[in-house]
């Protein structure tokens, strides 16, 4: 079935046409300058062609296999003509579109949670066709070629590399204005390289096809904080219009050859749109643009970044925020439970705000590892937090203040700027079921604090159950989170757009620089977290009621006190009080998540030492009320000085008070995390104790150097470790080793497997100083180090087994060469720049790439061994061929 699109509201939709163009109408809907297109869609091109086109070989055929399927299926697809009536409507669109040459592209549509090009996991860049300067004549036939690029050979083999079929997958055509600009771009919002925090830019004249295609001389600029670094080459070639159609190289005019093609002024402006469409589109970007003779700047295409983040290059890590929970080093069994919490959490948060299920299936990956273990330590893998937020509606609003919480400023140009006065009205207009959860909020909120709390309850006593029944309520109540607990998460998430609106308005009617919105805040109903502190303070006011028990609990044996207090030695009411307190607030305590710590719920003298400070201060309810009274008064009076307008305070009030409302659920459902790690602490020492006993363990304690599941499958027979007692062993023993060591930075860079950053750069020196070579240098085109025999290819023609687990060398390469490409470890070319083809196809790969290599043909000679640093863009001949022993 095909269908014609042109409507903003579907163009903008992803599902229907692919990421490629729902980015460009996003980019248009935000003012950007984008030329005006049309899209053609074929929802399931494999059934028109399935009768005449041989069984697929499967996504783990061979190369030989998977090439002549997809030559048949292409071919069979290109044959299959248009409708006379589906041809008259592409007609009247191209005419409406007001220019005589267009831009025809194809984009690859997901469906049934498999990714479609450009997205955000996996881009599939340079697979499928695109052609410029199209004319009426040739329209019908560069649309053909799009629709039948779904089964080209390059598509069709990168897929199968991913595990994907390609008969599941719908294809889209854009039909785009074309621009013809006098200079072309192509910008990254991140290094391609290394993925570090700069843009990057690559400058041709002409038009940008030279850019990608390697047919142009091209300039490089870097954008960082200290300035604009240029690498300015002679150009000789680039780009233009050809006459009948298409393009065609031209000499640079002799006074152009050496001069930038873009002014500092010009880049500045540039990486000014990159960073806009980074905002706009949630992550690293990767931006095509045009400048037309009048010096404006035109956007043709955004694709996210192939940066660095598949297997073989780094991956980025940091623990700002979560040493609140986790500090330190951390046991198995604390991060198993870390683990599923944020997965089960975050996959039902998302699917209350409106992810859909099919994307969610597509990240589970990315929800299995959003926090990962370095060293005993708990650290947020930022790619899988990047990926599933990118989702969000509105997350390009609050995306500034979620990095800010996480330390990550620098990755913002600008990270101090007050929030987006137009961002609620983005992120409202993004998500309807979004609308819902927030209007819906307070009642599930409360159902979920009512649902809780019986599940608290039931679970209090652990001790003295069956360990069967012990069991059940444990598996029980996680699953029953699983499709509960996302509305904690909704709490913070709303909060934070509250935080932001609240913001945006104070920035557009106070003229005051320095807001800060906490002392705005009023007071509220106290939460569950405050409640503790309130219940905590009234045992205090009943102890220093009596002058003996208040010195006995300021210098006596804490847990002889608590003994006392428990058995009424001091009254009924105060034992009562004091065990009441134990059942609420029991597993509350410093570093509370942490499963190996101790909470009063397992010694309760604990208590006796948190009333303390309480008892030496002769604290009391009302005192603490007081306090809290005035501070409510303080922020009445506060938002009175700065806001003197009556109607404007009522506005800022009320949604001041809705903050505080939200702060309340958040602390409250926070609470409630505190309880359920508190209830699976006293399931997994009553399982570690029966263990002990049984003598698969060296000590009731040990339990805690095991993953949840392993205690629980000793039980239920599906462990598949034959020896508990060892395996603990071995973990307690690698805990004590790194609680004996210096901590990691909190943000480090690791490659994989994932390994401590004194070990990975003990790797990097002992590899660049490992014997005798002779050095070649390039352009680092994608991060890592390969090393291996050198397989000199000058014509596409060989064998892709040739390449098997080596490193490919030649002059510059084209979409052709993708088979080779799949089978090699590391890519080097004579020709090229950060954003050519060869280097493209190596980041999505993921592997070590470095092109501009100048005479690498002639100075690595087939099988010599070599070794490549895609991040610094230094080769090396290690050992010629000729001295390889035989």
């Amino acid at each position: 079935m095909i269908k014609i699109i042109d409507a903003p509201a579907e163009l903008a939709d992803a599902s229907v046409v692919g990421h490629k163009f729902a980015r460009q109408q996003r980019l248009r809907d935000a003012g950007v300058s984008v030329p005006p297109f049309f899209c053609i869609v074929r929802e399931t091109p494999w059934t028109a062609i399935a009768d005449v086109v041989g069984p697929f070989p499967g996504v783990g055929a061979g190369v030989h296999d998977l090439t002549a399927w997809a030559e048949s299926a292409r071919n069979a697809a290109e044959h299959m003509r248009l409708l006379p009536e589906t041809e008259a409507e592409i007609r009247d669109r191209y005419a409406a579109l007001g220019s005589p040459d267009v831009a025809v592209r194809a984009c690859v549509v997901g469906r049934d949670a498999q990714p479609g090009e450009d997205d955000a996991a996996d881009p599939f860049a340079g697979l499928t066709d695109s052609h410029l300067y199209v004319g009426a004549d040739a329209l019908f036939d560069a649309v053909s070629s799009c629709l039948a690029s779904l089964f080209s050979v390059r598509s069709v083999l990168y897929r199968a590399r991913r595990g994907i079929d390609p008969r599941g997958l719908s294809i889209c055509v854009g039909i785009q204005q074309m621009v013809d600009g006098e200079r072309s771009f192509v910008a990254f919002t991140h290094d391609p390289a290394t993925g570090a925090r700069e843009t990057v830019v690559a400058g041709v004249y002409g038009i940008g096809e030279g850019v990608v295609a390697e047919r142009a001389d091209i300039d490089h600029f870097f954008v960082r904080r200290g300035g604009i670094a240029r690498l300015v080459s002679h150009k000789r070639r680039m780009l233009r219009r050809a006459p009948g159609g298409g393009v065609a190289e031209h000499r640079v005019p002799d006074g152009l050859a050496d001069v930038p093609v873009f002014s500092d002024a010009q880049i500045s402006q540039i990486a000014a749109l990159a960073e806009t469409a980074e905002q706009l589109l949630s992550g690293p970007q990767d931006i095509e643009g045009v400048v037309t003779a009048d010096s404006k700047i035109h956007l043709v295409q955004a694709r996210p970044a192939t940066s660095p983040q598949t297997p073989a290059t780094t991956i980025e890590w940091t623990n700002h925020n979560l040493t609140e929970s986790f500090p330190g080093v951390t046991t198995a069994m604390t991060y198993s439970h870390a683990r599923v919490f944020y997965r089960m959490s975050f996959r039902n948060f998302y699917r209350i705000v409106g992810v859909p299920e099919s994307q969610l299936r597509s990240s589970e990956h990315h929800l299995r590892r959003m926090i990962g273990y370095l060293d005993g330590r708990a650290y947020y893998r930022l790619d899988a937090w990047y990926a599933l937020h990118s989702r969000l509606p509105g997350w390009d609003a609050l995306r500034p203040m979620w990095e800010r919480s996480l330390g990550l400023t620098e990755r913002h140009a600008n990270p101090g700027r007050p929030p987006d006065r137009h961002a609620i009205t983005r992120i409202v207009a993004r998500s309807p079921r979004l609308i819902w959860a927030a209007v819906s909020f307070p009642r599930n909120v409360r159902r979920f604090l009512a649902w809780w709390d019986v599940q608290h309850i039931l679970g209090t006593d652990v001790s003295q159950r069956p360990v069967e029944e012990v069991i059940e309520m444990y598996r029980r109540v996680w699953s029953e989170a699983e499709s509960r607990w996302g509305i904690t998460i909704l709490a913070s998430y709303l909060s934070l757009v509250g935080y932001v609106a609240a913001g945006a308005l104070v920035q557009r009617w106070i003229d005051s620089p320095e807001v800060d919105l906490t002392v705005l805040l009023p007071g509220g109903p106290p939460n569950r977290t405050l409640q503790s502190v309130h219940s905590t303070v009234a045992l205090a006011e009943q102890i220093n009621a009596n002058p003996a028990l208040a010195e006995r609990v300021l210098t006596g044996d804490a847990r002889d006190t608590w003994d006392r207090i428990a058995r009424g030695a001091y009254g009924g009411k105060l034992e009562s009080d004091a065990l009441t307190h134990l059942r609420e607030f029991g597993d509350r305590a410093m570093h509370d998540l942490k499963i190996e710590e101790l909470t009063p719920r397992q010694r309760p003298e604990m208590i006796i030492d948190a009333v303390r400070p309480f008892v030496a201060a002769g604290a009391t309810i009302r005192q603490t009320r007081v306090q809290e009274s005035t501070a409510a008064t303080a922020a009445v009076d506060e938002l009175r000085r700065i806001c003197p307008s009556r109607w404007r305070r009522a506005v800022l009030r009320a949604a001041l008070r809705a903050g505080g409302f939200l702060v309340k659920a958040r602390e409250d459902t926070r609470f409630c995390r505190t309880q359920l790690y508190g209830f699976s602490r006293e399931v997994m020492r009553r399982l570690g104790s029966d263990l002990a006993a049984a003598g698969c363990l060296d000590s009731p304690e040990d339990y805690v150097h095991l993953e949840a599941e392993e205690v629980l499958g000793a039980f239920d027979g599906t462990c598949t470790h034959a020896d508990l007692r060892l395996l603990a062993r071995t973990r307690k023993h690698a805990y004590q080793r790194s609680c004996g060591r210096p901590a990691l930075a909190a943000d480090l860079t690791t490659a994989p497997p994932p390994i401590t950053t004194a070990d990975l750069r003990r790797s990097v020196a002992s590899s660049a100083t490992a014997g005798s070579s002779t050095e070649l240098s390039g352009l680092p085109s994608c991060a890592g180090i390969a090393r291996g025999r050198a397989k000199l290819v000058l014509q596409p023609d060989v064998p892709p087994s040739d390449c098997a687990g080596r490193i490919l060398i030649a002059r510059e390469t084209d979409p052709g060469w993708l088979p080779l490409m799949l089978s090699a470890t590391g890519l080097v070319a004579e020709r090229g720049s950060m954003v050519s083809h060869t280097a493209i196809t190596g980041r999505m790969l993921g592997i070590p790439t470095v092109v501009a290599v100048a005479g690498a043909t002639s100075k690595i000679a087939d099988g010599d061994e070599v070794e490549i640093d895609g991040r610094s863009g230094s080769i090396r001949i290690v050992r010629p061929h000729s001295q390889r022993p035989r």
